[in-house]
């Protein structure tokens, strides 16, 4: 049998997170459905974009990510089940690089692009956060005004337009195998989701456990927006890529400020009724695809509701921020504490292993003891030495 390719480009924020962490923390329970995760981790994944997107081969990227594209197309293909090649970051590709990349399967090859889909009322503050994680220092309300230009070119719309990520992949292929699976109403359980991606790739949704998984961490409002000033004061200190990913966006921002419990946040007024009338558009476009649909376009058009207006400029006045300031520096003494400890604990094992002698170290020491016993073995213990200390002398010379 030739492997059924499914290949899952974004968007980010689309609960791609929790599909993937399901999906790779129980890759044998997948393997023995018939699904294959391609390569060693879900780090291949995320190389595998920089390489279809130009950025292998770079300085600040792992050297092994070139060529990871052409290595991953090759174990997909000999595969005789379903295969599921899935990161966000697909989405970001150009048309051009789409199509190289397309173009290193086979012409009889079953390619299928897959694409999960979620209503810009909740994606457009959910964005907005991930780039003050990514070291923006945009505020929200001019997050919001720039991508109402709807410039094609912006990361937002590279990756968030829909109908065009799904073209740029999937143009060329014929309708029943470009997949749209709409993330479930605000609310939802999120074994729904999970339910409508694993019948998609022939799984047994049951077969899977649930509770280790999780969606990328949200931050309130006011924490967001602490975030965000710190980012613009650290100027072209911890850089990115650099240090930022590890000490800022996994300490600071998902360790210490998502245990903060924020004000949540979203569109109002003016831009509410835009995020929803462009996510209508967009349904409009993906039917017009002919795309196959699980779940429903509608999901891609919240209904309105009757909110109570939040003023978002009381929440980071100065007083709002000094309290959060000095909470997250509490958390980050409490974060450096328990790093401490591990650290020393580490340092204790390797202590104690230290004291262990090596098996080589081992068996010399019992050639050396037993040539003291038997004389027989004397004389080729000094023929070895005089060898040893005559290659040694050789090499200083």
């Amino acid at each position: 049998m030739k492997p059924r390719i499914f290949l899952h480009v974004g968007s980010p924020k689309t609960g791609t997170t929790f599909l993937q962490q399901v999906l790779w923390s129980q890759r044998p329970v997948a393997r023995k459905q018939g699904l294959l995760l391609p390569m060693r981790s879900f780090d291949d994944h995320y190389l595998a974009t920089l390489d279809v997107r130009g950025l292998a081969g770079k300085s600040n990227h792992p050297a092994r990510a070139a060529g990871m594209w052409r290595r991953m197309v090759e174990q997909s293909l000999d595969w005789s089940g379903n295969v599921l090649i899935s990161h966000e970051l697909f989405a970001g590709a150009s048309q051009e690089q789409a199509r190289q990349a397309m173009a290193a399967f086979p012409d009889d090859a079953e390619v299928h692009v897959v694409l999960t889909a979620r209503d810009l009322v909740r994606q457009i503050p959910a964005e907005w956060q991930e780039h003050v994680k990514h070291r923006s220092t945009e505020t929200f309300p001019a997050f919001v005004k720039g991508l109402r230009r709807e410039n094609p070119d912006a990361w937002f719309w590279k990756v968030q337009d829909y109908p065009s990520v799904l073209s740029r992949w999937g143009g060329h292929l014929p309708p029943e195998r470009l997949h749209v699976v709409t993330v479930p109403p605000a609310g939802t359980d999120p074994s729904l989701l999970w339910a409508r991606f694993a019948g998609l790739l022939d799984l047994d949704p049951s077969a899977f456990e649930l509770g280790g998984s999780r969606s990328n961490t949200s931050l309130g409002y006011e924490q967001a927006e602490l975030l965000r000033r710190v980012n613009a004061e650290l100027g072209d200190r911890l850089p990115i890529p650099g240090p930022y990913p590890a000490d800022v966006k996994t300490v600071f921002a998902q360790r210490v400020l998502a245990e903060r419990r924020g004000t949540k946040f979203g569109l109002q007024g003016d831009d509410l009724d835009y995020a929803r009338e462009r996510g209508a558009r967009m349904a409009e476009e993906l039917k017009a695809l002919g795309a196959h649909v699980v779940g429903d376009l509608a999901d891609l058009v919240p209904p309105v509701t009757e909110e109570e207006p939040v003023d978002l400029q009381a929440l980071v006045s100065d007083d709002k921020l000094l309290a959060e300031s000095i909470a997250a520096l509490a958390g980050l003494l409490d974060e450096h504490r328990a790093r401490r400890t591990e650290r020393d604990a580490l340092r204790r094992r390797v202590a104690h292993a230290g004291h262990i002698v090596p098996a080589k170290t081992q068996v010399k020491q019992k050639l050396v003891g037993a040539s003291e016993r038997w004389p027989v073995l004397m004389g080729p213990r000094k023929a070895y030495v005089r060898t040893r200390d005559a290659v040694r002398s050789r090499r200083r010379g």
